[in-house]
């Protein structure tokens, strides 16, 4: 029996491949029924021609690995968008299409040319009018009921304009079948639209940061660290490689983050990961490791809880071992990236898995210090946290991921209190990190970016447990969150970061 969720994602997807096939017939009839040239058969025609096209462009110049060569074509998703509303809006007005399908598909092709062009001045630089970014947030929160948090940085969560069908059909399925993708279109409007006072909630809720301030850690014993290159499954891209060294080494950072998935912690991808490593290692610089997770995790584990785990337990050896790094978290957020990957897991199962990590890696080296982060703060993770933060717990470093939600700073903030509350009730804290602090600059602005990193850097240096804090991400790779936009354009989060660490630096040195 197929869950919820499995049912929305079948619908999204559904939904999408049967528009694209739509546009295809739909401009096949239209094309060849004129016999003249206008405005909406030059739109369709064009639309038609350039749709699939602008969607790899659209998902492709989200990426720093594809982003600089495609960056002279990134207008063409927002340019095949309007020429829709065009043939959807010209439909209309002629009286062309029946106004119960063509005003709820103009409406659907307005909302999807809106986001498409604010995210294109927003990658651009500019700062796309307020509407069009809260339209753009509503769409994230419409989509994230399927997609999850990813809805917020993932380009692939998009939606698909829709051509208006033009000529009349006396085909009773066929009828049937337009109101039926009316109705469809109709409903995915309607989500966007009814997030609109929510994601507006969400854009504002960041000026609470405003006039936050760092708190001096006179002693010098506050460190900034960078996650840099993608989620790794194979070799570091050599863009990555290039870029974000340089980034780090720039900005002075006193450490380096990688998340490395299964498939890149052995063999040849290993190999060169070490390589790379090796050019930037000193005994000054903090690495961390996590451990990731592989694309068929949830399955292998289903298969074999026993033999997923002691695969786990083999590529901890082996990363600690090659890589030798200074923190290892062998385990990728639990109730995080862990539950999206895995479903949810009881704290036992999570426990067990750090808990025979950690005897690996103390084995493997006693300087080694293994590390949990607590991401959705909710009961279980308060669980793993307490065992974690337990005197007799091997786990030597404790931390959270402090990510702004769909409401924006509101879930940030609250989070950042269930923190403190946490670290308040535990005698003598372990050292603790923020491993993961950063924002969604298309989804909610570059500014809730700045914001959002200001936030929760003010909140970390107040907490004298909290030794370091790692910004999430040094480029947009997986997703569009970077320091580093895709056309390697600098986001003004950037300024923030650099002003922090010299203004920490300053009060260490005085």
């Amino acid at each position: 029996m197929l869950s919820t969720y499995r049912v929305l994602l079948v619908g999204y997807f559904g939904l999408g491949a049967v528009i694209v096939f739509w546009n295809i017939a739909v401009a096949s009839r239209i094309l060849q029924a004129r016999r003249s040239a206008s405005t909406a058969g030059v739109a369709t025609g064009l639309a038609a021609l350039l749709l699939v096209p602008a969607l790899v462009v659209a998902v492709s110049d989200a990426s720093m690995v594809y982003g600089r060569a495609i960056q002279p074509v990134a207008w063409l998703w927002p340019a095949v968008t309007l020429l829709f509303v065009i043939q959807a809006a010209t439909a209309l007005s002629q009286g062309r299409v029946n106004a119960m399908l063509g005003v709820p598909i103009l409406a659907y092709d307005v909302v999807i040319a809106i986001v498409a062009i604010a995210r294109h001045l927003n990658a651009l630089g500019y700062t796309p009018p307020y509407f069009s970014l809260v339209l753009s947030a509503a769409q994230c929160d419409a989509l994230g009921v399927v997609a999850g948090s990813a809805a917020l940085s993932h380009a692939t969560w998009l939606l698909i304009p829709m051509f208006s069908p033009a000529l009349p059909s006396r085909s009773r399925i066929r009828i049937a079948f337009r109101y039926g993708l009316a109705l469809g279109v109709s409903v995915a409007t309607a989500l966007v639209l009814v997030e609109l006072p929510g994601a507006s909630e969400a854009i504002s809720s960041y000026t609470r940061y405003q006039h936050d301030v760092l708190t001096a850690r006179n002693g010098g014993d506050f460190q900034f660290g960078l996650k840099i290159f993608p989620d790794l499954r194979s070799s570091p891209p050599p863009v990555a490689l290039k870029n974000d060294f340089q980034l780090a080494d720039s900005l002075g950072t006193d450490g380096i983050s990688i998340v490395v998935d299964p498939e890149a912690a052995r063999g040849k991808a290993l190999d060169s990961l070490v390589r790379s490593l090796d050019n930037v290692r000193d005994d000054s610089t903090v690495l961390i490791v996590t451990l990731g997770y592989a694309r068929r995790a949830r399955a292998d584990l289903n298969r074999s809880p026993s033999a997923y785990v002691e695969g786990r337990l083999a590529d901890v050896n082996r990363l600690t071992r090659a890589l030798r790094p200074n923190i290892i978290v062998p385990a990728y957020e639990p109730y995080g990236e862990g539950a999206r990957a895995l479903g949810i897991r009881t704290p036992e199962f999570w426990i067990d898995l750090i808990e025979r990590s950690a005897a690996i890696a103390h084995h493997v080296n006693p300087n080694i210090r293994v590390a949990v982060a607590a991401s959705s703060f909710g009961a279980r993770d308060s669980v793993v946290y307490r065992w974690a933060a337990g005197r007799s717990s091997p786990v030597d470093v404790l931390g959270f991921s402090l990510m702004p939600g769909f409401d924006g700073a509101v879930s940030l903030d609250t989070h950042m209190r269930i923190a403190q509350r946490w670290l308040r009730a535990t005698p003598r804290p372990k050292p603790h990190w923020v491993f993961a602090a950063g924002g969604y600059p298309v989804a909610h602005g570059q500014q809730s970016q700045l914001l959002a990193l200001r936030g929760v850097l003010a909140w970390a240096t107040s907490q004298q447990a909290v030794r370091g804090i790692v910004f999430t991400d040094a480029g947009d790779y997986d997703a569009q969150r970077g320091l580093r936009a895709s056309d390697g354009r600098f986001r003004p989060a950037l300024g923030e970061l650099e002003r922090s660490i010299a203004a920490e630096r300053e009060s260490a040195g005085q």
